[in-house]
């Protein structure tokens, strides 16, 4: 061991114990006996010890006696330990006046207590003695003289006793305790059991509240979607009547232009072709309807995976019925034990009929005692029985009551106890029938919530579907339409490269035709003057021999254009200074640009004008150019009357003549001629009747120039 002083290990930081009831003074030959209190925080060793140091003793070695710590067993955690040695007799110090203490040495040598100083001196007589005050029956008061001893040993005794029972009472107060523990262990399960069937059911809860709010969140996104479809066909519509109102101004406008005959014939065809491609895309339109019918049978599925679901909470809600039933069991196994109850009362009840005749029974015996002692004169010897017979009954009957008395104690703590087990099983059950009723009413609430959320959503999921494919019927109307205006429009801008590209080859043969006749008449110009030259210097010629050579060359100057008809040949070329008939040629506007923006209106328009003005200022310029382009002309016109008529060249046309007007004479001074299909009529004719034979040539339709049957 380790020398250590007081000093020092009192500057140690480590916690000290305290030592219990140290005495002044200590009787030596006797065993004497160390209460002490260790602290939570330090852990005891078989390796401490208690010595019996002298107060001036410095180290751990300078010890008188010792003994070796006793390690307690068990112990609550955290809670100081109390523990107690003793030192035998034999080992004591002699009495003197020497000082002495505890001290609490641990297995590192390190002293971690020290009592208070006591001394060991001899008993002195008078301390030996005390006196005692008893009162007697006779309320004499007696002064008692008994040694110290028999005194403390008979306080050891009554403590000891008082100390048994009080550890009989700690053991039934923790059989009671483990009792009460276990059954607050069961109450919690069933609490845990209640609990996690309530967050089941809140689980439940909210996922159909998420599935009410997934649901709220798809009919928002359908009437979001619904409402931009409305719009979509709202803008779309309101194009549609934008371009209804163009389509409008442009047929005022071709109701006003008379010479749109043969471009609306073409548009006839073509729109009989575009018949032709609305039947394959209406064909293209039922694929794609096949199409929406197999995504119709894919929403089947997802509402037959939605009962399935259904399904699922419908055996949720069995599962919660089957508990139900189960705590409807547990009731009814409380009813059964209240039943119990009920005839342990009927027990208790004839206990009481027992004693009700035992009572009458005494009654009995008191009449016979009076009996007894109406014939006591008779005979001694029977009064003496009586009197027997009477003690032994009273001593019975004082039996009886007392058996009697701790039976109805007993009875009546039975009874209060079963009361109040009684009233506790009545509260549980109150309480699990009012849990039942809850859980009951939340699985209704539940279950009517979840029937309307059905409701609903099978309502808006019809109206949206409904909404859908009656939008999506107007959408493809409407992209029906839009196909079909660009399709017309393509067709417009078509037909009018191709009467461009006609009015460019019109011009340039004009051109040729112009230069050709500017050629010709330079050259006739210069032959008349050698002519005249000559005529001056030679004798004049015959009339007939005057006209031949022009009649010659003119034959010869008409023999190279192919592009007119064989026809022209026949024909009489008029004079340079011959009127011409005037020729009316209209080009028609173009369609194309009901679509287009107003920049192509105007640009198509201001073409079509100049083309216009190049072609009439050619027809109307007279002479031999007028007389060449005539024939080709005349054929367009003659084409475009014979495509509505439908009639050949050779057929007799809607004026009454067999042959096309150009293939007659040009008599201006004798006829009026129509300008499309040259019907002659007299010089007296009305301008009115002329007019509406011009008028009857033209088409007029108040319905949509797009829509031909």
């Amino acid at each position: 061991m380790e020398e250590v002083s007081p000093s020092k290990s009192q500057a140690q930081p480590h916690p000290t114990m305290a030592f219990l009831n140290v005495a002044r003074t200590y009787v030596p030959n006797t065993k004497v006996e160390c209460h002490y209190t260790l602290p939570p925080s330090m852990k005891p060793s078989a390796r401490d010890w208690i010595g019996i140091f002298k107060v001036e003793a410095s180290s751990v070695r300078d010890y008188y006696t010792f003994v070796w710590s006793v390690v307690p067993d068990g112990g609550a955690e955290g809670a100081p330990v109390h523990s107690s040695v003793q030192f035998h007799a034999s080992y004591l110090p002699k009495p003197g006046a020497q000082q002495y203490q505890f001290r609490y040495v641990d297995r590192r040598g390190e002293v971690r207590g020290q009592s208070s100083p006591f001394q060991f001196s001899e008993p002195r007589p008078m301390d030996e003695l005390v006196t005692l005050e008893e009162d007697d029956e006779g309320n004499m008061d007696m002064l008692l003289v008994v040694p110290k001893a028999t005194l403390l040993q008979n306080q050891l005794e009554e403590s000891q006793q008082e100390h048994s029972r009080l550890l009989r009472e700690k053991l039934r107060l923790e059989e009671e305790v483990k009792e009460l523990q276990a059954r607050i262990e069961q109450l919690e399960e069933a609490l845990g059991t209640m609990r996690d069937e309530h967050t089941k059911l809140a689980e439940q809860y909210k996922d159909l509240s998420s599935s009410h709010a997934a649901v709220m969140e798809e009919r928002d996104a359908l009437s979001r979607q619904q409402a931009g479809q409305l719009a979509r066909i709202q803008e779309l519509e309101e194009d549609v009547q934008a371009l209804s109102e163009k389509v409008l101004q442009k047929e005022v406008e071709l109701d006003r232009m008379k010479d749109t005959v043969k471009s609306l014939v073409r548009e006839q065809e073509q729109i009989h072709h575009q018949l032709k491609e609305e039947n394959a895309e209406k064909e293209h339109y039922q694929v794609k309807l096949q199409a929406s019918e197999q995504e119709s049978r894919t929403l089947a599925c997802d509402l037959l995976l939605a009962k399935t679901r259904h399904s699922e909470k419908v055996s949720q809600a069995l599962v919660l019925q089957e508990d139900i039933s189960k705590l409807q069991q547990k009731l009814a196994a409380a009813q059964q034990r209240t039943a119990q109850l009920e005839a342990l009362c009927e027990q208790l009840r004839s206990t009481q009929d027992l004693l009700a005749a035992s009572q009458q029974k005494v009654v009995l015996l008191g009449e016979e005692l009076a009996s007894a002692s109406s014939i006591r004169d008779r005979t001694i010897s029977d009064l003496h029985k009586s009197r027997l017979e009477s003690a032994e009954t009273n001593i019975k009957l004082a039996d009886m009551t007392l058996k009697w008395k701790e039976g109805k104690g007993q009875w009546w703590k039975e009874k209060s106890n079963l009361l109040q087990s009684i009233e506790a099983e009545k509260d549980k059950i109150l309480k699990l029938s009012a849990e039942v009723l809850k859980l009951e009413k939340n699985l209704q609430e539940e279950r009517a919530q979840k029937q309307a959320l059905k409701s609903e959503l099978s309502h808006e999921r019809d109206s949206s579907l409904v909404q859908l494919s009656e939008s999506k019927r107007e959408l493809k109307e409407l992209r029906a339409a839009l196909k079909v205006v660009e399709k017309e429009k393509e067709q417009l801008q078509e037909e009018k490269q191709e009467l461009l590209e006609y009015a460019r080859k019109l011009e340039e043969r004009l051109e040729k035709v112009a230069d050709e006749k500017w050629s010709e008449v330079t050259a006739a110009e210069e032959e008349e003057a050698a002519a005249t030259a000559l005529s001056s210097l030679d004798s004049p010629l015959s009339d007939s021999e005057d006209e031949s050579p022009e009649d010659m060359r003119i034959h010869t100057q008409l023999s190279p254009y192919s592009l007119c008809d064989n026809r022209a040949g026949t024909k009489t070329p008029p004079c340079l200074r011959e009127p011409m008939h005037k020729v009316v040629i209209s080009q028609p506007a173009p369609i194309t640009s009901q679509i287009k923006q107003p920049t192509e209106d105007n640009s198509s328009d201001s073409e079509a004008e100049d083309e216009k003005a190049v072609l009439m200022a050619a027809v109307r310029s007279g002479g031999e150019e007028a007389s060449l382009l005539l024939p080709e002309l005349g054929s367009v016109f003659y084409e475009m009357a014979s495509g509505i008529t439908g009639r050949q060249p050779s057929d007799p046309g809607p004026c009454g003549m067999g042959a096309s007007p150009l293939d007659l004479p040009a008599s201006p001074g004798l006829w009026k001629e129509c300008p499309i299909c040259k019907e002659r009529f007299p010089l007296e004719c009305d301008k009115e009747a002329l007019e509406e034979h011009v008028d009857s040539h033209f088409f007029f339709s108040a319905h949509d120039p797009f829509a031909f049957e």
